[in-house]
């Protein structure tokens, strides 16, 4: 175990073994950090935090921060859960819960870079990619195994399905599908073939995606008769993973595809 000798270390923080904590670092009264953490100069963790192990927190982090949402009842004890094997850059923020012993969940192998910001109650899957500066809102749900561009923002009760890939500095406030790659403002632009690909996806899977993504984007049928049909055949897993996000009740409704039509 390392420690500098400036980090701030309540004593009743629990610290696993072989980590790491830098200069100026605040660790408050019930955080907990798991084996093999590494956590950077002027980082906070804040009381009710629970980091999994080998976990690396960048310089001037902060995880465990009351919520902004106003009106919050500061005395309201809520947390934030890391899973393990993530990566959080400088100045990754994420929030806790906004309810009683609720809390804010990221999950395992997970990249946030600089600046990326987590709210409150959003539920993060797993082997997810952030780029500087990505904004998740409050309550949003997102998958596992998606990369998003620098500066895309979602907004609170979004959500994000597996698979799904975002351009830099596009805006969300209605839902992504599995496997979709969205742009600009609620826009899905086609289905992310390449990351498919390489994460191990069938050609059969593949086409049976694009072919299910177009008939709902495209088809004159209604969202409601093509689950309908769906439901009465035998479907992949991957198509099966498409289907089922469908059918899941929404808030806020799916993005659009742009229209081909030419402008005048």
């Amino acid at each position: 175990m390392s420690i500098h000798p400036t980090a701030l270390i309540d004593p009743g923080a629990e610290l696993g073994s072989g980590i790491k904590i830098g200069a100026f670092a605040i660790i408050e009264s019930g955080a907990r950090i798991g084996d093999g953490c590494v956590i950077e100069a002027a980082a906070q963790i804040r009381t009710g935090s629970i980091i999994g192990r080998e976990t690396f927190v960048g310089a001037g982090a902060i995880l465990g921060a009351a919520p902004q949402f106003r009106g919050f009842d500061e005395t309201i004890r809520s947390g934030v859960r890391v899973g393990e094997r993530n990566v959080l850059r400088e100045y990754v923020t994420i929030h806790r819960s906004i309810y009683e012993n609720g809390n804010t969940v990221l999950g395992d192998d997970n990249y946030l870079m600089a600046g990326a910001h987590v709210g409150h109650d959003c539920l993060v899957g797993n082997f997810n990619t952030l780029a500087n500066n990505v904004l998740l809102g409050g309550h949003v749900l997102f998958g596992n195994h998606c990369f998003v561009g620098g500066g895309a923002a979602f907004h609170q009760f979004v959500r994000v399905g597996d698979y799904v890939m975002c351009q830099g500095n596009s805006g969300f406030s209605q839902d992504l599908p599995p496997f979709v790659i969205g742009a600009d403002i609620n826009t899905v632009a086609g289905i992310n073939t390449v990351g498919m690909k390489r994460a191990g996806f069938s050609i059969e899977d593949r086409r049976a995606v694009k072919k299910a993504f177009q008939t709902v984007y495209r088809s004159a049928e209604t969202l409601q008769s093509i689950l309908e049909a769906a439901s009465c055949r035998e479907n992949s897993a991957a198509l099966e993973l498409f289907y089922r996000f469908l059918r899941e009740k929404t808030r806020k409704g799916l993005c659009v595809r742009p229209s081909r039509r030419p402008t005048k």
